[in-house]
Order: C-alpha cells, then structure tokens, then sequence
C-alpha cells in the first residue's frame, strides 16, 4: 500500500507544480505599491462650531481631501496609512482643521482583470485645531530695534490655538477600477465612529471646554485616484 502512495505522489506534484506557478506569477506580477489621491463626502453636525465661527460653507462642512498610501503584503491584503482633512479658514480671523488618521487593513480580489471589489477597516487616531494668528505691536521690541537704528514701525505676529484628539474607526466597501495596471479610480462607501469628548479639548496647556460636535456613526463616501507599482 505505501508503493501505491509513493506512486501517487509524483501525480500529485505535477499536478499542483503549474498551479503553484500560476499563483506565484500572478501575486508578483500584481503592483505592490498603492498611491491614493482624492476626496470625500461626510455629515458631521458642527452647529455649535459653525455658530462661534460663521462664515461655514459645503467644503468646508462636508468634504475630506484624501491621501491613502498602502503597500501588498498578501496575494488579497494591504495594510497602510490614511489621512483625511477638512478645512475651515475665515480671513482675518480663526482657522480650524480636522484630521482623520488610519491604519488601514484592506482586503480585495478581482471580479474582472480590471475590476477589484475590495473592503477595509481602520483605527483612527483623529484630532482638531483651531488656531488665530494675531498681530500686534509691542514696545519693547520697537525699543530695542530702535536702538539699532530701525526707526520704522513694526508689528508682531503670534499664533494661539486650542487643540483636542479622539480615538475612531472606519469601516468601507469599495469597487476599483484600473484603466491599466499602475492607474485606477476607486469609489467607496462606508461608515465612521469617533469617540469624541468636548471636556477634554486643550488651551495653552490647560484643559478647557469645547463645541459640542457630533462625529460619531457618520456615513462616508470616497473616491479617488490610484497609483500603483
């Protein structure tokens, strides 16, 4: 019975030998590197912020610009980083900027050669900063230039800011589309949580009270433009 076995194996590797080739042909030859350049539409609620600050607008309420970087490990699997940001600016007054960072774990196979259904989970580390810079003039500084010899008038710049940061995570579904292999367009929707606390927001090392936001289970859709190699 062990000849039977020691006969069968020689089959066998042959086989399973071109299907191991295959494989191996085909993970190689999929682009490890995968560069992401595009935007986002999300639904905070930021009345209590939007009203301190005026002046809000669509981009600034509900669009994220997207830098995603991810690199293949496995023949189905890319881990990598995300950041996503949002801008408030008002001239002559305060800036305020949310940025969601990520661990990305992704997942993917093809439907098509072209065509890639793939899904992803993250982490967040997230934070938001609003800051003025305020301009001013100040005696001792105009006396001691004046003492050099500058007899203009100068003014100085300061920048304040009040800070916090929360824990998250995400969750999408997306289709890739790739017009060849080291160029695609990805679309996605998905879902967002943050565990953000408005009592824990930081003033010039103090802890301070801050707008009260609601962040969490936000629906989230993305596209954007793939690079790979």
């Amino acid at each position: 019975m062990w000849i039977d076995k020691l006969k069968f194996m020689p089959r066998m590797n042959q086989k399973l030998f071109p299907l191991i080739l295959v494989f191996v042909a085909a993970v190689s030859g999929q682009p490890k590197l995968h560069v992401q350049l595009g935007g986002g539409y999300y639904q905070p609620t930021l009345t209590a912020l939007n009203t301190a600050l005026g002046d809000s607008s669509f981009f600034s309420n509900n669009v994220l610009l997207n830098f995603t970087a991810t690199y293949q490990v496995y023949y189905n699997t890319r881990i990598g980083f995300g950041n996503w940001n949002s801008f408030h600016s008002i001239e002559d007054s305060f800036n305020r900027r949310f940025i969601y960072r990520a661990l990305i774990v992704e997942t993917f196979f093809f439907q098509r050669n072209s065509i890639e259904f793939n899904f992803l989970l993250a982490p967040m580390w997230n934070s938001c900063k609003i800051s003025m810079d305020i301009e001013n003039e100040n005696e001792d500084w105009s006396n001691l230039l004046s003492s050099f010899g500058d007899s203009a008038s100068y003014s100085f710049k300061s920048n304040t800011a009040m800070s916090t940061s929360w824990f998250g995570f995400t969750s999408s579904i997306g289709i890739r589309y790739y017009l060849k292999s080291s160029l695609g367009l990805d679309l996605r929707i998905g879902f967002t949580n943050n565990f953000y606390d408005k009592t824990k927001w930081k003033y010039g090392g103090e802890t301070i009270t801050g707008p009260a936001l609601k962040l969490d289970a936000m629906p989230l859709f993305r596209f954007g433009v793939v690079f790979a190699k």
